[in-house]
């Protein structure tokens, strides 16, 4: 269906010059708050934002030239390239018009059905592990925390009849220690003896401890270059028990 929208020849639809990269610089000056739907971008303005990692998740979506079902789309140029008008959107709102061009309408589409795979794709958990082991630790000691599972996961898709790689990379990690404290760090944590995230227990009692990991996204099509997603996802980690406890000294005879 996709590709049979994309291949419409269109006659008899009015060809709409956009200028190139004017207002979409202006409309951002003012803050992303203020942006209106009546700005207009250059395509290279919307590929800049979108692949900037910004948090937020930009797409778009090709215009109908009838207002209804897409069976006419409108035309535009932009450069001296012909291409189709698409309304630009940041997190669901409109902000705007581009140009895409002809060779990239596809491509453009496709970016806005990987990024709701990527966010409907079970990434998994990250595996916790604690040491002391056991599920017991001392009070007022450094007890260590680590992940083992800090490598990129790759999911190969058919979209809109392309090949389709995306690829989910942990970017941070949120530790919770179960007494109302955490820490978020990029780094996965190490073994003892290389400590790098620890926490100290003030007080005996038992709690749950876990790490959720923040996955970012990239993808492929085909064998051609890799694209970042411009939205992250966090997968909350399995609780694990982990008992606080006062370590008493005891008289030892020889």
């Amino acid at each position: 269906m996709l590709r049979v929208v994309l291949a419409f020849v269109l006659a008899g639809i009015g060809v709409m010059a956009i200028p190139s990269g004017v207002q979409a610089a202006g409309c951002l000056a003012v803050g992303m708050d203020g942006v209106s739907a009546e700005c207009v971008w250059s395509y290279s303005d919307y590929e800049s934002s979108s692949g900037s990692g910004d948090g937020h998740t930009w797409v778009v979506s090709i215009q109908c030239d009838n207002g209804g079902i897409c069976t006419e789309h409108v035309e535009c140029v932009e450069g001296g390239q012909e291409g189709y008008v698409h309304d630009v959107f940041m997190d669901g709102t409109d902000v705007g018009d581009v140009c895409v061009p002809d060779n990239a309408v596809q491509q453009v589409d496709i970016a806005k059905l990987v990024i709701r795979q990527f966010k409907r794709i079970a990434w998994p958990a990250s595996k916790l592990v604690v040491q002391p082991r056991g599920g017991r630790t001392l009070v007022n000691f450094e007890t260590n925390f680590y992940t083992p599972d800090h490598r990129s996961i790759d999911q190969d898709l058919t979209i809109a009849g392309q090949a389709v790689v995306i690829r989910a990379v942990p970017v941070s990690y949120t530790y919770y220690f179960g007494d109302d404290d955490s820490t978020t760090t990029a780094s996965p944590g190490s073994p003892h003896p290389d400590l790098e995230i620890t926490h100290m227990y003030t007080r005996t009692g038992d709690v749950v401890v876990r790490v959720d990991t923040t996955y970012g996204g990239e993808y492929r099509i085909g064998q051609g270059e890799w694209t970042s997603i411009p939205d992250t996802l966090t997968v909350q980690g399995e609780g694990q028990d982990l008992e606080i406890v006062e370590a008493l000294p005891q008289l030892v005879l020889e």
